[in-house]
């Protein structure tokens, strides 16, 4: 076997395992927009980096028929890629989106990693004490009680990290109102830039339906902004697009 031929095999096997990973984690951690909003992108470069293009390169450098260290080096470059491949991994689940969060006049995403264990069980309701492995909940913030608005900070916290709070959570259906009421028309966004045109105009094509029908509302993460799409009448939440208003 020529070592081309053994890089090339090695590539094979390392983009097929590289690649059905990343589908896996892709549909059930972070579906649609939410693998941008949260950094997917530049970890999978990095993981793909290493599993697909240099493992593969090394193998090519290495491969040698006779090499008395031959089953040592490629052991090696396979002990790499795990590494590189787990690391990855576990970064993702630790930073996948486990809740969307509505929060006065705007919508929040709160990673895995943004809720501590002991926050997560003072969750009012109880699905909402273990962190989704399909997708984030959508819920949205309440009127927190007296204990809850000491323990938290609330007036410190209200406008920025209450999404981190699942003992503030309550069900998004109780706010329906206050989110139609902070959503804007989707022309005013689409004004702001050709690409928010252009996006805007790819999901009224893709749900056959008026402008008029739906409203917007900012939706963040650490890393991005984008915009999210709501029913101006039932205030359910259609779609994130990858538009934003500043």
């Amino acid at each position: 076997m020529t070592r081309f031929k053994a890089a090339g095999i090695h590539l094979l096997i390392s983009f097929s395992i590289v690649a059905l990973v990343l589908t896996a984690m892709y549909f059930l951690w972070y579906p649609g927009a939410y693998f941008t909003l949260l950094g997917g992108k530049k970890l999978i470069a990095l993981i793909g980096f290493v599993d697909v293009f240099l493992g593969p390169l090394l193998t090519l450098i290495v491969f040698k028929i006779g090499k008395k260290t031959l089953k040592f080096d490629l052991l090696c470059i396979g002990i790499v890629q795990v590494l590189a491949l787990s690391y990855g991994v576990s970064v993702m689940f630790d930073s996948r989106p486990v809740f969307t969060v509505f929060n006065k006049d705007q919508f929040q995403i709160a990673a895995a990693v943004d809720i501590t264990p002991e926050e997560l069980t003072k969750a009012k309701v109880p699905k909402w004490r273990k962190l989704s492995i399909t997708g984030p909940v959508l819920v949205a913030i309440g009127i927190p009680d007296k204990k809850d608005r000491k323990e938290t900070m609330f007036a410190k916290v209200a406008s920025a990290n209450a999404f981190r709070y699942p003992r503030l959570y309550d069900q998004y259906n109780n706010h329906i109102d206050q989110v139609i009421k902070s959503g804007k028309p989707l022309e005013h966004l689409g004004s702001k830039s050709a690409q928010n045109k252009t996006e805007i105009d790819k999901f009224i094509i893709e749900v056959d339906r008026p402008e008029s029908d739906f409203l917007f509302l900012p939706i963040s993460s650490v890393l991005a902004n984008m915009s999210v799409i709501v029913d101006k009448k039932t205030g359910e939440l259609i779609k994130i697009i990858d538009a934003k208003e500043k």
